[in-house]
């Protein structure tokens, strides 16, 4: 089978596979009447299988082909529409080093004696949080920060708050107490966080839908929001999204990776955020979902250069207004 069939076949299968659903004309109505069941789960499955198998077919050159390219996001749309949203507590120490990084550099650029809030919300078993605080204070010991860590999971903030973490977890699974000094104390078969990461951080049970989110914990400087958002259907994304740049302070930044780069984009832009694209190509490529793109609605696109807006679709990290005020 040529390439060009390949592709003409990929193409169909995706199209027969959305028809009854983007277009619910006469002619899908006269389909749907005479193969009775269009629309079972068993037939939806067959077509997913079937996408699957052709696009894992195709070598590393045709997907970077920009008509297959065209054809993924088409694929990746309507994994992002059917397929069922949920996911568990998933975390891990350092998981994009390039981001903390950037973060600890626009916090370090802050004024010395300053104190300095953060805020985790979707913060899981802590990863993320001790993560940027090991960076930020092995930079500047004398920082100030106050850090708050906010999870809608009790089970998640209670571990959090422990900084207790057995050795094979996957939180840790490539961390020791070696690797990097001062942040773990090993204690029998787990690792523990130390006291002066700990110092100065306190943990919340709390929703980042509820529409009381920055009435109750207040502005912070950094407001970290990742890997939760692409969870939640377009809607409540959008709604959660809009609430959680309400807890940024003038001048502050949000950091949010896992979500709908449309969504985002849109969004942020019609508030007044400032994409920071620093290093936004090494961040990028750090996300550790391009591999699941575009079969798995949590998948990330490969980077399309010829956007004009490539650096701030791509970039994880905004500054907010400078103005108190503005209207989010």
């Amino acid at each position: 089978m040529t390439l060009k069939r390949i592709w003409r076949v990929l193409r169909n299968i995706v199209t027969g596979a959305e028809a009854s659903r983007q277009y619910p004309g006469r002619a899908v109505e006269i389909l749907r009447n005479r193969i009775p069941g269009i629309e079972s789960p068993k037939l939806r499955a067959l077509a997913d299988r079937g996408i699957e198998v052709v696009w894992n077919g195709l070598s590393p050159q045709v997907r970077s082909w920009r008509y297959t390219q065209h054809l993924g996001r088409r694929i990746h749309r309507r994994a992002r529409r059917i397929q069922p949203r949920g996911g568990g507590c998933f975390t891990r120490f350092f998981r994009n080093l390039p981001q903390l990084e950037l973060v600890r550099d626009l916090v370090l650029e802050r004024p010395r004696g300053a104190p300095v809030k953060i805020v985790s919300v979707g913060c899981s078993t802590g990863a993320d949080l001790y993560s940027a605080l090991w960076l930020i204070r092995t930079a500047r010991p004398t920082q100030n920060v106050q850090a708050l860590g906010i999870d809608l999971v009790e089970e998640c903030v209670q571990a959090a708050a422990r900084g207790v973490y057995p050795c094979r977890v996957i939180e840790v699974a490539a961390i020791s107490e070696n690797s990097h000094e001062g942040l773990f104390t090993k204690e029998g078969k787990t690792l523990v966080v130390q006291e002066w990461i700990k110092e100065g951080v306190t943990w919340a049970v709390g929703d980042a839908l509820s529409p009381d989110l920055a009435v109750r914990f207040g502005l912070h400087d950094v407001v970290f929001a990742n890997n939760f958002l692409f969870q939640m259907p377009p809607g409540r994304s959008e709604s959660c999204l809009r609430n959680l740049t309400r807890l940024v302070a003038p001048n502050g930044y949000l950091v949010v990776s896992g979500a709908d780069l449309d969504l985002r984009s849109r969004v942020l832009g019609e508030l007044g955020f400032v994409p920071v694209t620093d290093r936004w190509e090494d961040i990028y490529a750090a996300e550790d979902v391009h591999a699941a793109w575009p079969l798995r609605f949590w998948g990330l696109e490969p980077i399309d250069r010829t956007r004009q807006d490539s650096p701030a679709r791509y970039t994880t990290v905004f500054r907010s207004p400078a103005k108190v005020g503005v209207e989010q």
